[in-house]
């Protein structure tokens, strides 16, 4: 037998061995493996929704199943370290060399913070739950700054990242710290100087008239509190006038009222302000206002007598309407 025959007869030789082993393993395959995979019992998934990972671990393998590699996924319902999700879910039958598939919460998405300093009290809080967090503590101080009942600064600050549903904390303006006065005997003072003077010590002032047989017109017959009265900033004072009402102009108490324009979306609203009192029905504000902006008509010195009634539109639409006594 030369060399060539030789080699071909080895060639051979190499290849009934691998068709003798691949015998055999398809011969396992069909009379073993396939039965053995047949006959292999199909268990019940647990429920391992909102358990911590190693505790899923566990019921798994207690209910003789095993779990896949985890997929990390943010959550904001359950906390780091959960299962959030599994596939296949509970209740499936499934083969026990098949792994089950889980979702591993990594906490609860971060949010920043909106600055709500300078806003009202009852917009800034409007604007924290819309931005998900959560109103929580309020001190008051005295500010110069600040009008009566805006935010003067928040915790966390603005711009910060956290939870959802987190605290924020407001500080909040009392306005500016009330200065005493010593309310001195107005009775027989004209009207027009009165007036003036208490509202340079930033006192509101009330009139009624009434005719009078021996005061002049247009001076004070009365007046609460009464003279020696000691009397703050903001406090009211009601003057009773010999005359009748109109022979003295620009007359009665600031209106304290103060509207904060709706926030829904970024383009400015018309605002139209109506107040009805003893001087009539007139418009006070008509005009486009940007939105959160806050309208104090006390110090637009919008002046009211008597009963006063205000009614707010904003686009045209009524949306609140108040009454002073």
């Amino acid at each position: 037998m030369n060399v060539v025959n030789k080699k071909l007869w080895a060639i051979i030789k190499v290849l009934a061995y691998c068709l003798i082993v691949l015998g055999i393993i398809g011969a396992l395959t069909v009379f073993v493996i396939i039965p053995q995979w047949i006959k292999t019992p199909e268990l019940p998934v647990p429920n391992i929704i909102g358990k911590k990972y190693y505790d899923a671990v566990n019921v798994l393998n207690e209910a003789g199943l095993q779990i896949a590699s985890p997929i990390q996924l943010q959550s904001s319902d359950l906390p780091k370290g959960h299962i959030v999700a599994q596939k296949p879910p509970p209740g499936t039958r499934i083969k026990a060399y098949q792994p089950v598939e889980v979702s591993v919460s990594i906490g609860t998405e971060l949010v920043l913070v909106p600055s709500v300093i300078g806003k009202s009290k009852d917009a800034a809080y409007d604007t924290l739950r819309t931005a998900g967090f959560t109103p929580n503590r309020m001190a008051y101080v005295h500010s110069g700054s600040y009008p009566r009942d805006t935010v003067i600064a928040q915790t966390p600050a603005e711009g910060s990242r956290k939870r959802r549903l987190s605290f924020i904390n407001l500080l909040i303006s009392l306005g500016t710290r009330p200065q005493y006065i010593r309310l001195p005997n107005l009775q027989n003072q004209p009207i027009d100087d009165v007036v003036s003077a208490l509202e340079e010590g930033e006192l509101h002032v009330e009139v009624q008239y009434r005719p009078h047989p021996r005061i002049p017109q247009g001076a004070v017959i009365t007046h609460k509190p009464i003279g020696g009265a000691l009397v703050q900033s903001g406090d009211l004072i009601s003057l009773e006038v010999s005359g009748v009402q109109g022979e003295t102009g620009n007359i009665g108490r600031l209106l304290r009222h103060k509207h904060t324009v709706s926030e829904e979306g970024d383009l400015s609203r018309h605002v139209k302000i109506v107040v009805i009192d003893g001087y009539g029905k007139r418009t006070e504000v008509d005009e486009p206002y940007a939105p959160g902006t806050v309208i104090d008509l006390e110090r637009k010195r919008v002046r009211v007598f008597g009963e006063t009634r205000v009614i707010i539109y904003e686009n045209d639409e009524k949306l609140d309407e108040v009454v002073y006594h």
